[in-house]
């Protein structure tokens, strides 16, 4: 069942876990998703980040998320992620997604406070949540380079700058860099969890996590039980389902495209599975 983004955060905020937000960019990796979110009865967020638009675009992946949502017997947001521009956030809001992310963390405090409020103003009158996000998250390539595991402490979300953003801007949920990265790893990300303890005492709203692959199960378990109420997976979906489709191959003489497919949703549910259970979101609905 399609469920606002809103409600599904306040619901892990309460309740201690983590959902996750899976950045899907086919048919097979929604159904994947969908399957494991079902089997395991945890709400899930389908998301989609401006920059895959290339090769996942959004007019065509928007009807494949919101059948897919409507039709699930779990709660299931429909979400865009690291919108890039208020025109970006609009488009999604017209295609129907529940919820928008606009990134604009790159941008001066005031610049980023003032976007970021307009595209909240626009999104309420529609119905629609929005999150937004403050500090840098590292980038790696998001979903292709590679990360040292190590982040610049001038770049971590201050403690007072997201309690003024918050209380500004009226964001339902928050991204805040506290040492992670987008993309692959070389080396475990390094992880302030002191950081994030301060930003979740500061403010009650629930917090984000960008970044996740490569992260340890320990600093996983630290960030969903000190205020993390939404986790992102893209790379190592990617990665999963990459892996499988290539020991397929090998080990198929008479590979063809359809058992492909299949290979695909159940590598992307077996990944979504293990994330699940890992941000202790099953059994929750």
């Amino acid at each position: 069942m399609l469920v606002s983004f809103h409600q599904i955060l306040q619901d892990a905020y309460k309740g201690h876990y983590a959902v996750g937000a899976f950045n899907c960019l086919s048919v097979e990796h929604v159904m994947g998703a969908i399957k494991a979110a079902e089997t395991l009865r945890s709400p899930i967020i389908l998301q989609l980040a401006e920059v895959q638009f290339p090769c996942a675009p959004i007019d065509l992946m928007a009807p494949v998320y919101l059948e897919a949502a409507a039709k699930a017997d779990v709660p299931v947001a429909v979400h865009l992620d690291h919108g890039q521009s208020l025109e970006t956030c609009v488009k999604a809001i017209k295609l129907g997604f529940n919820s928008v992310m606009f990134d604009g963390a790159n941008l001066p405090f005031e610049e980023n406070v003032r976007q970021t409020a307009e595209i909240v103003r626009i999104a309420r009158a529609a119905g629609v949540d929005v999150e937004a996000e403050l500090g840098k998250v590292g980038d790696t390539g998001f979903g292709g380079g590679e990360g040292t595991g190590e982040a610049d402490p001038d770049v971590f979300t201050d403690v007072e700058e997201s309690a003024e953003f918050i209380a500004r801007t009226g964001v339902d949920a928050l991204a805040i860099a506290i040492g992670n990265l987008h993309g692959r790893y070389v080396a475990t990300p390094k992880l302030n969890i002191d950081r994030l303890k301060e930003i979740a005492q500061r403010n009650n709203l629930p917090l984000v996590l960008h970044g996740g692959s490569g992260t340890s199960e320990e600093d996983f378990k630290s960030c969903i039980h000190n205020g993390i109420s939404k986790i992102n997976v893209a790379t190592a979906l990617q990665m999963a389902v990459t892996d499988a489709v290539k020991k397929y191959i090998e080990e198929c003489p008479g590979a063809n495209y359809i058992d492909m497919k299949s290979v695909i949703v159940e590598a992307t549910c077996e990944s979504v599975k293990q994330h699940i259970l890992l941000f202790e979101s099953d059994g929750k609905c």
